[in-house]
């Protein structure tokens, strides 16, 4: 009867995850160059959020232009705030229709980027301080009560986030994740090139 619940759970909490299908995966292996290219996760939940989120950017405008009072200091401070969470929203909104995370190891160093949306900046890496590339998760060992917590908190990391990180590697003392809704194969796959790389 137990696993019977957690099985309903397990699939009720893929529900969170159901979004637009524009996953896109590549990988581009040169003499001197490995290039990757995961396109950004998104759900509908979060696509709705963001979208309704971003909405703020022009509440302020209309309060102002439809107000028939004077409005005070307070009105500009409320319109300053709810400017800000717009812009977060549009920038995440951007990020989910939008959005791609790009791998490149060449003369030494790896370097993400992030493309789709706005304030964003490229981060670098001395390829020979990369240590223990690995898998975020293996979904074969996680129990069915595990899998239901990754499903709904996916879900929380791609509304607050861009990358939740299905790849991982320490640098100086700290891990860096990378990449979004890979399959375990493409995880794999992508794991081996780096490690060819060294």
């Amino acid at each position: 009867m137990k696993e019977t619940i957690l099985n309903f759970q397990y699939q009720y909490s893929k529900l969170f995850n159901l979004g637009l299908n524009r996953k896109k995966f590549e990988i581009i292996k040169t003499e001197d160059k490995l290039f990757a290219m995961n396109t950004s996760k998104n759900t509908f939940i979060a696509l709705l959020f963001t979208f309704f989120a971003s909405g703020h950017l022009f509440s302020g405008l209309i309060v102002g232009a439809t107000s028939t009072d004077k409005l005070g200091a307070d009105f500009y401070l409320i319109f300053f705030l709810l400017f800000v969470v717009g812009l977060i929203g549009f920038r995440q909104f951007l990020w989910l229709v939008n959005g791609r995370q790009e791998m490149t190891i060449e003369n030494g160093t790896l370097t993400l980027i992030k493309k789709g949306t706005f304030l964003t900046k490229p981060n670098s890496y001395s390829f020979d301080k990369v240590e223990n590339i690995r898998q975020a998760f293996d979904e074969d060992n996680l129990s069915l009560f595990d899998k239901i917590q990754k499903n709904i908190s996916v879900n929380r990391k791609v509304i607050f986030g861009h990358i939740y990180g299905q790849v991982l590697f320490n640098y100086n003392q700290q891990t860096v994740n990378f990449f979004c809704d890979l399959d375990k194969e493409e995880r794999l796959k992508l794991i081996d090139e780096m490690n060819k790389q060294k």
